[in-house]
């Protein structure tokens, strides 16, 4: 029987962070040293002089997320971004100003100034004071020994505070100010040891101790063993009764070999707290620049040009996105028709109070201009997805927001710039706080009307089948669409070529415990991702067990494109939840033929152990291989990390690239549908269709598609869905950018500009 502690509620074990779990609390902000100093002093690591800890830990909002939430004033659905950025500036210092004056002012029983001094440690864990955090947990420890029934209680938690803490001081002192291209990937290797290691020889000795009266906690077990990784002491200093065995992880089944991290060295190391990551043409120079924003209410957008020479430029100054702050997720569409992309920003996810999104109209050379009063889009909601697709068909995109808190929108697009909510008048009928998370337009049957699927954290997922532009039916449970439960981010595909679009989507349904038995080939008893396949539009079947997708990951941001231009979709999953202690590997996996997802993520080199939020699949350097960027940092700013982007190592395989531009539908092309028969020894036919990817990150919408080995291609077909035209074109030559407008009989060729670049090797004296 596992001690893990759980979180009581659904909601809280999802995410943890809506602000209901009170804090256990910590330590006074004076550095005393004397326990620290008794128990580190021992040679028997985890055996102290204190009090043996006899009750399991409990569980304690590690970030200070929760505590920080709940002293936010209210504030009003008028408030603007910038003024709310105000409200949470250094908020986790205010209330920590707030509990020393309690301490000083008042004689408090113990316990009391225990509970405080823990809540001071995990606000100083929320501003990033790791370190202060420490010192501040190790004097509550002093208060403690001092009252053996309290220790008796609370030690274990306590111990288990300091652990997390001290590992995280480890991250800050090495991952975070030393960063390079190994930094925090699974398996730690050489270049990325510790070269400061009091932070994780701390959190051996605090993780030892607490192991010793409670050896078969997983998680802690997994902390104990991630830290001696970061020492380069893993396995062979890892105590044999705790060690975890990672061979599984490792040992890749299949291999597209290795990523580099070459984030920093390019211009993309923006260092921030979760957030949305689009990669796509902003300036219409056909280079793919990149746009980040961040959940923190105190940060702004990023705006990055890709300059062709190797490297990105921060333009944000001047681009009218400098006072846009906050905001969980971002996606682009050229919503006016005008061919310049566009970007929506919905806010106000995880909050209990509403925010307004924002929808920022490009001028051109990526300049915007915020519309969203104008538009009709500023009612302030809680959201972090939201889609376009141009459901009624009249050639301009609307606009589906998934709220938490309030019932999701969709946006019919008016063909003036401005916006209408349907949802209700069109049949999206949901409940009054529906915990909308992600989703999805697909159109399922193949008749042109884009269809909605929505996950939910709350409830399950539901399908609306689109009938002809007008009304909405959920058609969930004759379709065969039963989950997944707690679901989060989600996405259409064809991930087998079957020219019918199946779905896939996460679940947030998760522990660390639950994670860590899935790397090692543990059971688990949590509720699964979910791969549905479609059946020729008749109704979906859940083939998630067969493809090898039946584990926990706790995934947040992620996104799918063929990595290995072999022609089936991969995918990339960032996983973590806001506790600091939540410490495992971003996931990548590869689609083999179609049939199953053979996990790479140990031989590619991309189990980065940082939280992944948006991420986004593209040809940076148009060498035709999808690189990925991920917008990176956990949910508080104590939790920020630098932003990635892997660099795709390249495989013999030939692509094309496709750039669609509609007339009659849609100028950015959403919906399209593209299918290629290739020529060659092993010919087949691969399908795509235009969308920005998942719920939780955006790709480019131009198609990047992988050929195999094929020698040309045989036919190339596109397929519009508001004049249902269907273009052919022949023999079309691989590797290569095209561009194909609705209507044209010609394929027009496309400069790649391709990037050259050099990285330096990283070493082990990094």
């Amino acid at each position: 029987m596992s001690s893990t502690p759980q979180p009581t509620s659904v909601f809280l074990r999802a995410m943890v962070v809506i602000g209901i779990v009170g804090t256990i609390s910590l330590a006074i902000a004076l550095r005393f040293r004397s326990v620290e100093e008794t128990v580190e002093s021992n040679s028997t690591p985890g055996v102290t002089d204190g009090p043996v800890i006899t009750s399991p830990r409990v569980f304690v909002d590690s970030s200070g997320f929760s505590t920080t939430l709940s002293v936010i004033p209210a504030w009003s659905e008028d408030v603007t971004p910038d003024e709310l950025r105000k409200v949470w500036t250094k908020a986790g210092y205010r209330q920590i100003e707030s509990i020393d004056a309690q301490i000083r002012k008042q004689r408090l029983p113990t316990l009391d100034v225990s509970n405080l001094l823990i809540s001071k440690a995990m606000l100083l864990n929320y501003e990033g004071d790791s370190h202060a955090a420490y010192d501040v947990l190790s004097e509550a420890r002093n208060s403690f020994q001092q009252q053996p029934l309290l220790a008796s209680q609370y030690m274990g938690t306590l111990v288990y505070l300091q652990g997390v803490t001290a590992l995280r001081c480890g991250e800050t002192d090495n991952c975070i100010q030393c960063r390079g291209e190994s930094s925090c990937i699974l398996p730690i290797s050489a270049a990325a040891v510790h070269q400061n290691e009091e932070g994780s020889r701390r959190a051996i000795a605090r993780f030892s101790e607490y192991l010793t009266s409670f050896p078969d906690d997983l998680e802690v077990r997994w902390l104990l063993n991630l830290a001696h990784m970061t020492l380069g002491e893993y396995p062979d200093r890892v105590d044999p009764r705790y060690l975890i065995q990672l061979d599984r992880y490792v040992e890749s089944e299949m291999d597209i070999g290795q990523f580099r991290d070459i984030g920093h060295a390019v211009g993309l190391d923006r260092f921030n707290t979760a957030g949305g990551g689009i990669m796509d043409d902003f300036d219409s120079d056909g280079l793919l620049d990149v746009v980040v924003t961040a959940s923190e209410p105190t940060e702004n957008m990023g705006i990055y040009r890709n300059t062709g020479d190797g490297t990105f430029r921060e333009v944000t100054k001047g681009s009218g996105c400098e006072k846009q702050f906050s905001g969980l997720y971002c996606v682009q569409a050229d919503y006016d028709n005008d061919g310049h992309l566009d970007v929506f920003v919905p806010r106000g996810a995880w909050l209990d109070y509403p925010m307004k999104p924002s929808l920022l109209r490009n001028d051109g050379n990526m300049q915007f201009t915020d519309v969203t009063q104008s538009a009709g889009l500023d009612a302030a909601a809680n959201s972090n997805c939201a889609a376009w697709a141009d459901f009624d068909n009249d050639g301009d995109l609307d606009l589906f927001m998934g709220c938490e808190r309030q019932p999701s929108r969709l946006y019919r697009n008016l063909g003036n710039g401005t916006f209408a909510d349907v949802a209700q008048e069109v049949g999206i009928k949901e409940e009054s706080q529906p915990m909308t998370k992600g989703c999805a337009w697909i159109d399922f049957d193949n008749d042109d009307d884009e269809d909605l699927f929505t996950t939910s954290l709350s409830g399950v997922a539901k399908l609306y089948r689109n009938n002809g532009g007008d009304s909405f039916t959920d058609v969930s449970q004759e379709m065969g669409i039963d989950g997944p439960t707690q679901g989060f981010a989600c996405w259409a595909w064809d991930y087998d070529n079957d020219g019918w679009l199946d779905l896939f989507a996460t679940s947030y349904d998760h522990t660390l415990e639950g994670v860590v038995k899935g790397l090692i080939g543990e059971p688990h008893n949590l509720h699964s991702n979910r791969l549905f396949h479609n059946e020729q539009g008749m109704g979906f079947k859940d083939v998630t067990s067969e493809s090898g997708l039946d584990l926990v990951f706790a995934t947040m941001g992620c996104n799918y494109g063929d990595l290995d231009n072999d022609g089936y979709l991969d995918m990339y999953l960032g996983t973590g939840n806001p506790l600091i202690g939540m410490l495992v590997p971003n996931r990548m996996f590869k689609n083999v033929n179609g049939s199953w997802f053979s996990e790479i993520t140990g031989s590619s080199r991309t189990g980065h152990l940082q939280k992944g939020h948006s991420a986004a699949f593209g040809d940076w350097d148009r060498d035709g291989n999808l690189d990925v960027f991920m917008q990176m940092g956990g949910s508080v700013p104590g939790d920020r990390y630098h932003n990635i982007l892997f660099q795709n190592p390249g495989h013999e395989h030939e692509w094309l690239t496709v750039k669609l531009v509609g007339r009659e539908t849609n100028r950015s092309a959403i919906g399209a549908r593209i299918s290629i028969t290739t020529k060659g020894p092993m010919p087949f036919t691969i399908h795509r269709h235009v969308s920005t990817g998942s719920s939780f990150g955006a790709n480019p919408l131009e198609q990047t598609i992988g050929l195999g080995s094929a020698t040309g291609i045989e036919k190339l077909e596109v397929h519009w869905p508001t004049s249902k035209q269907t273009q052919v074109f022949r023999d079309i030559a691989v590797n290569q950018m095209i561009l194909i407008m609705e209507g044209d009989e010609q394929i027009r060729l496309l400069d790649r500009h391709p990037i050259t670049y050099t990285v330096k090797t990283e070493t082990a004296s990094r």
